[in-house]
């Protein structure tokens, strides 16, 4: 039903034009060259009129001819990869009536021939071990003519051997980064690590494309103006042909409010002779970071730990440079203060 309504319309607008082109025509003559003699007119529109019915005699006929049909390929098996370039187009030898042959034409032109691959081949591929197939296409010319029209019979089909190679399929767990963007805000920090549920997904395909890959990525996410932790569900981004499973992951953000605070740290020194004693001024210097409210009361100065090194001294620094050797998680915008102390060695 569908196939013979687009042929309709196909010949409706074939018609429209026609006869729209005919009649320009004959106004354009009768204008210019026939205005005072219509026996030359009636004798154009006779030509034109004999010309039509010979057209519409010569497409009433029955012709075998080959017509170019461009193939999309569709349904390929779920558990194989294609690794190999399939015909984009078929040549055809049709038999049919002038009006098929040109109805045929014009629908191919518009809307390419559908090769159903697990349907036309009878699942063999998929249920098959093996990776590489020849198919004949004689096995298929019923089929096609069925699908395509009654009136229209494909008498064979070129290239005669359609061959179909996939890559070795294998399977790798890769783990899954998080892609997003979160704008917090004022007085709002990320209190953790972004994590996915679950953190890794299964990937399948061919092997030579497994090795080279390391993370699945999620789809970018945005997040604006956050002031609490978000929980989002993301997709994995597809990658041609791999299959990831699952296709999405649970996104966990931890966000929480954050104020500042400050302790009181002693300075160490490090890589210190024996029998060398070095006082630092100041001994202990302030700390100020920011955390978030439910850790606030977990962090004491024990936490932190703040060395100078001896061998600044021996290069004749004045000032030592104070470095944080281990701090706790989860804080932000951490400032020494002071950034620098100096040192008196005792004999």
């Amino acid at each position: 039903m569908i196939f013979g309504l687009r042929s309709s319309v196909f010949f409706f607008i074939f018609d429209a034009v026609k006869t729209n082109w005919i009649s320009k025509l004959l106004k354009y003559l009768k204008k210019v060259y026939f205005r005072n003699d219509k026996r030359v007119a009636a004798y154009i529109v006779c030509i034109v009129i004999a010309t039509g019915f010979w057209f519409l005699n010569a497409l009433s006929k029955t012709y075998t001819v080959e017509i170019v049909a461009p193939v999309h390929y569709v349904n390929f098996p779920n558990n194989k990869t294609l690794s190999n370039i399939l015909p984009e187009k078929f040549d055809l030898t049709v038999e049919a009536h002038g009006f098929t042959i040109l109805r045929h034409k014009l629908i191919f032109f518009v809307m390419p021939l559908e090769f159903n691959v697990n349907e036309l081949t009878n699942n063999r591929m998929t249920e098959s071990k093996k990776s590489s197939f020849a198919f004949p296409t004689r096995q298929f010319l019923s089929e096609l003519s069925y699908r395509q029209s009654n009136e229209l019979k494909i008498v064979s089909m070129n290239p005669d051997t359609l061959f179909f190679k996939f890559g070795q399929m294998g399977h790798k767990q890769v783990k899954v980064k998080p892609n997003v963007n979160v704008n917090l805000k004022k007085q709002y920090q990320i209190s953790g690590n972004i994590q996915t549920m679950p953190d890794s997904v299964s990937a399948n395909g061919p092997q030579l494309v497994l090795d080279t890959l390391h993370y699945a990525y999620t789809i970018p996410q945005h997040f604006n103006a956050v002031d609490r932790s978000i929980q989002s569900v993301a997709a994995v981004v597809p990658m041609k042909g791999l299959f990831f499973d699952p296709k999405s992951v649970k996104l966990t953000i931890p966000v929480e409010e954050y104020t500042e605070a400050q302790q009181s740290v002693p300075v160490v020194i490090v890589n210190q002779p024996p029998n060398t004693t070095v006082k630092l001024f100041p001994s202990k210097v302030k700390i100020s970071y920011l955390i978030g409210l439910s850790r606030f009361s977990e962090v004491h100065s024990e936490d932190f730990k703040l060395t100078v090194s001896y061998s600044e001294i021996v290069e004749g620094k004045l000032r030592l440079k104070i470095k944080a050797e281990s701090l706790p998680a989860y804080l932000y915008q951490i400032k020494i203060i002071p950034e620098e102390v100096e040192y008196l060695i005792e004999n």
